[in-house]
């Protein structure tokens, strides 16, 4: 026998908190403060646009426009199972990465928080110089596995951090293969750009 009543987990109010304050505002830093209100442990990616003559452009995950480059250049790792994260401080805090299936069955990489219950966490980020943050979203994401991935990623995304920055990072090969948690959402995220990401030895990219 089937009984109705099932409760959707998109139903459930979302206990982690996220907001904002200047850093550094001459430089452009932000600091995003996330709290979970709830009892559990969470995990979840940060979804945002850019403001700028007051429209929000396309909003995107954190950490999706980048990550080769944070991969290669900053010790930023991608994890394996989520586990919670230590709150030392904003400044020297680094989030792992994480490969996320979207709703649409869509892969991309973003940062990846997890957060026990009650606890709080913060993180700094660059490149707000004139503008501010909009469209902030908080989407949680569930476990679903441990793979290896085989990722190709649009070079362009290296030029332009690059050109942000006035720096002369490199990236790492084109495809590269990492170990990554897979981490699925309920919303449909439209990835930054067409990279490709599939499990390795699997011929059906997404």
């Amino acid at each position: 026998m089937r009984i109705a009543g099932l409760i959707s987990e998109q139903a459930i109010e979302n206990p982690v908190k996220v907001n904002y304050t200047w850093y550094e505002k001459a430089k452009g830093i932000i600091q995003w403060n996330f709290e979970n209100t709830g009892s559990t442990t969470r995990s979840f990616i940060l979804l945002r646009g850019i403001t700028e003559n007051n429209k929000v452009s396309e909003i995107y995950a954190f950490g999706d426009a980048f990550y080769p480059l944070y991969y290669k250049n900053f010790n930023v790792d991608f994890v394996t199972e989520p586990e919670p994260l230590a709150n030392v401080s904003a400044r020297t805090n680094n989030a792992p990465l994480a490969v996320i299936e979207n709703s649409d069955s869509r892969l991309l990489v973003a940062f990846l928080y997890t957060l026990s219950g009650g606890s709080k966490y913060s993180v700094l980020e660059g490149g707000w110089t004139g503008v501010e943050p909009g469209g902030i979203k908080i989407v949680l994401a569930k476990y679903s596995g441990t793979k290896d991935f085989s990722i190709k990623y649009e070079k362009k995304q290296c030029t332009l951090y690059n050109e942000e920055s006035s720096t002369d990072y490199g990236c790492p090969d084109d495809p590269f293969t990492v170990k990554s948690a897979l981490m699925r959402v309920n919303n449909p995220i439209k990835p930054l750009f067409n990279d490709t990401i599939s499990a390795a030895g699997d011929n059906n990219c997404v």
